[in-house]
């Protein structure tokens, strides 16, 4: 079953890692890392020469050994989220398998693998997925020895932690950590329950939970944790001779949690957040937990229970909440559904059939609509398509018609393995063909494909970026050195008249403020990121010279309406 699981992760998740140009925060990985790499400096992340703390270096480093041969690129940069994404899958395999069987470790194993969300960030560029793993890895050694104050268990639990901390931040181990104070608190409190309020009993069953820390193994793991956190933290201080990377560890994880700064959302959020994340299992999800009851809380479930219910309130009790910073929730909630499924399969008396019958049978329906949508976008000719939308499309229709009668029938098995293919290569089809396809109206690459051929040769003092610092765009421009960054039309005019022949690469919401600043002189657009929607200039970069400095106008721009 595991390598099963394994070839179908390869499968979803390696395919076409470069289609899809970078997109959001990804820029700043790929060109940190570029520059490291340039600079043989690992110690001090730059983007466009500029000190960029903002992560820990963990997430940068990751990237460097896959890029050694061919240098950054998309695939490169995303290659770590795509491993940590399959290693997460076989430790939830594992995991799932270690508690309930294996019939629900693979199924934890495969809705988790499945989900459209996990699937996405597992092919992104970030520390996401590696925050992700290191938080599950450390679950697993907690469950597998270190709750039992097992010594070399604790080393490797406290080591894995500051380990972790510098994928993302401290929040990760922190995240872990809460979950084993919560799940310890939940068996005090049960067995007060059960046996009454004798304080020597208490102090027993205190000792007992919490012996991974509350003892001399527990404590020594702890010192020896400490201590590799300590030589990671204070190695970028002594080889650059800043304490940047120690305040941003300060400021982006215990000042965002306890006086959030920004990603202000309203403390409902992750219930949204949480529904849309385990797409497309979420009332599979929703019916798992709804239909257990009684002796269907044994501890092994109860501790998942727990430690997902942590998870979700660890992140809402920060102010400071962005969707995919409930990411580590996700594998909790394979876990749940992966058990529930396994129970159903097996007519277990305590499961409510009707009620995973009727959430298998909507599910069932994903694929319909999936197929459908892609039929019908092939026949807009107004939108990107490819011929195999008229193969996939029918075949995903078909066969999610297929799994709805199944699952209506009473064919459980074969409908939910049925489900788990198609959902399957829809996703796949999605992160390669479907890429893309979506990729034919982004307008960056072939943007910056067109200025790199018009300032070849040009040396970098003679471009600037003014009010832009898009890491994207420096990563495709690629400039074997760093390209000034003008804040005002002042440090403009300066540049100008220091390097006459200069190119300035603006975003179109500047372009105004830019050319009326540097009048009387005249400039031109040499290029522009997508034409057709000049009059919305947010985001749509442009290359500015001045008049002078070229034989035309290649965007045939009329002096009134775009010279200055």
């Amino acid at each position: 079953m595991l390598i099963i699981l394994i070839i179908i992760g390869c499968v979803l998740l390696f395919p076409g890692l470069s289609v899809r140009s970078l997109w959001g925060s990804e820029g700043r990985w790929a060109v940190v890392a570029r520059e490291m790499m340039r600079s043989g400096n690992y110690f001090l992340p730059t983007i466009n020469g500029e000190i960029y703390f903002d992560k820990p270096l963990f997430s940068y480093w990751a990237i460097i050994p896959f890029a050694l041969k061919g240098g950054v690129t998309e695939a490169a940069a995303r290659m770590p989220g795509v491993l940590a994404g399959i290693m997460t899958v076989v430790l939830i395999f594992v995991m799932g398998r270690a508690l309930f069987g294996s019939a629900a470790g693979f199924l934890s194993g495969m809705t988790l693998l499945t989900s459209f969300m996990f699937v996405s960030w597992a092919r992104t560029a970030s520390g996401e997925m590696l925050n992700l793993l290191g938080i599950w890895c450390m679950l697993w050694i907690f469950l597998s020895g270190g709750h039992a104050g097992r010594p070399w268990h604790l080393v490797m639990l406290y080591c894995t932690g500051a380990l972790v901390a510098f994928c993302k931040g401290p929040v990760g181990p922190a995240v872990a950590f809460a979950v084993m104070v919560v799940t310890g608190a939940c068996n005090v409190f049960g067995e007060m329950k059960r046996e009454g309020l004798a304080w020597d009993r208490i102090r027993k069953g205190i000792l007992y939970e919490f012996r991974w820390i509350l003892s001399r193994q527990g404590v020594l793991g702890a010192c020896a944790g400490g201590v590799l956190f300590a030589v990671i933290l204070f190695l970028p201080v002594i080889a650059t001779g800043s304490w940047d990377s120690v305040m941003l560890m300060w400021r982006e994880n215990f000042l965002r949690f306890v006086r959030p700064f920004d990603h202000i959302e309203p403390p409902y959020a992750y219930v949204k957040h949480t529904l849309v994340f385990f797409l497309p299992w979420t009332l599979l999800l929703i019916a798992a937990v709804w239909q257990t009851h009684g002796k269907g809380y044994d501890p092994q479930y109860r501790w998942v229970i727990i430690s997902a219910a942590t998870i979700f309130l660890f992140f809402t009790a920060s102010g400071s909440r962005r969707s995919y910073y409930i990411l580590p929730l996700v594998p909790a909630l394979a876990l749940i559904t992966g058990r529930a499924l396994s129970q159903w399969f097996d007519g277990n008396g305590l499961i409510r059939k009707r009620v995973m019958q009727a959430a298998a049978v909507i599910t069932g329906a994903v694929p319909v609509l999936a197929g459908a949508a892609m039929i019908y976008a092939y026949f807009q000719g107004d939108l990107p398509r490819h011929i195999s939308q008229l193969i996939v499309g029918p075949a995903a229709f078909a066969g999610g018609a297929a799994t709805v009668i199944w699952f209506w029938k009473g064919k459980f098995r074969s409908g939910m393995g049925l489900l788990l293919v198609l959902i399957w290569c829809v996703e796949i089809w999605t992160f390669t063909v479907g890429m893309a396809i979506a990729e034919e109206k982004r307008t960056l690459r072939p943007f910056c494909a067109a200025v790199v051929k018009e300032l070849r040769g040009v040396d970098d003092s003679g471009i600037a970026f003014f009010k832009v610092r898009n890491s994207s765009l420096v990563f495709y421009l690629n400039r074997p050195g760093y390209l000034k960054n003008l804040d005002s039309v002042v440090d403009a005019r300066i540049f100008l008249r220091n390097h006459p022949g200069g190119f300035i690469i603006t975003d179109g919401i500047f372009l105004e403020e830019l050319q009326k600043g540097l009048e009387p002189a005249r400039t031109s657009i040499i290029h522009i990121e997508d034409k057709k929607r000049r009059s919305d200039r947010e985001n749509n970069l442009a290359l500015l010279a001045p008049c002078d400095n070229n034989g035309g106008d290649d965007d045939e721009d009329s002096p009134g309406e775009d010279g200055g």
